[in-house]
This record gives C-alpha cells, sequence and structure tokens, in this order.
C-alpha cells in the first residue's frame, strides 16, 4: 500500500516570530528614518539660526536716548487731537443712529427707525415694487 503523505503540521508551529519578519530590515529602516530626522531637526535649527540673525541685522537697533524713543508729532496745527477718541465717539453715534428713532426732515415727515425694525418690515411687507421707465425712441436717445 501506498502511504499518504500529510503535511508537516509540526513545522508551522516551530516557526516563530522572528522567522516571518525580516528583523534586519525593520531595524536598518528604522535607523535610517532616526538619522534622517535628526539631519531634518539640526538643518532646520541652523536654518532657524541664519534667518533669525539675518533679520536682527535688518532691524536697526534702538536709539540710545531716550528722548529719541518718544513718540513724535507733526507740528499744528493738528487736524485730530486725539485721532482713537474721535474714531470711538463716530462709531458710538453711527451706532446711536442705527438703533434708534429720529427726525430726518421734520418738515418733509421724513424719520429714521431702528436697522432691526426695518428688517422686519421689508420681511413683512416685501420689497416695493419697481415702477417702469418710459419708453424712449431711438430718435430720443440720439438727439434728433
Amino acid at each position: 500500500m501506498t502511504e499518504v503523505q500529510h503535511p508537516d503540521t509540526s513545522s508551522k508551529e516551530e516557526r516563530t516570530l522572528d522567522d516571518e519578519l525580516n528583523i534586519r530590515l525593520l531595524v536598518g529602516s528604522t535607523v535610517g528614518l532616526l538619522v534622517i530626522l535628526a539631519i531634518a531637526v539640526v538643518a532646520m535649527w541652523f536654518l532657524g539660526f541664519g534667518i533669525k540673525d539675518s533679520l536682527v541685522a535688518a532691524d536697526p537697533p534702538p536709539p540710545a536716548l531716550p528722548e529719541a524713543r518718544m513718540e513724535h508729532r507733526p507740528p499744528g496745527p493738528n487736524l485730530q487731537v486725539d485721532p482713537r477718541q474721535q474714531l470711538l465717539d463716530l462709531r458710538a453715534d453711527e451706532e446711536r443712529i442705527l438703533t434708534s428713532y429720529g427726525w430726518v426732515d421734520q418738515t418733509n415727515g421724513l424719520t429714521r427707525i431702528p436697522i432691526e425694525r426695518a428688517m422686519e418690515m421689508l420681511v413683512e411687507q416685501g420689497l416695493p415694487t419697481p415702477t417702469p421707465l418710459a419708453e424712449t425712441t431711438e430718435a430720443d436717445s440720439t438727439g434728433n
């Protein structure tokens, strides 16, 4: 009789993880990556110092005298004595106009309303319909 040969199962159980992985390749790749990373870090460090040195060289040193560091204003007449405060006052005045009721032209009965109320009215009433323009003829447009 012929003997049937079965695959050797004992050899599969004896195989270890080391046989399946190429440890030498894995360690070599890791070391290579670490070397490339170290070179990149050192290059960035030198590049950072080079940029810093060029920026410091381009920036003039501060004046030695404290009087030279003081803010200089142009000679008078100053049109804006305090520009920051004037801008704040202007914005506060505009905010007051946008959020309050008031007369624009009392003789003609023209008033202003807060912008929030105007938007509500626009949603309620919709946009006004435009009036159609009068048709012009070609002779009117050429001036004949």
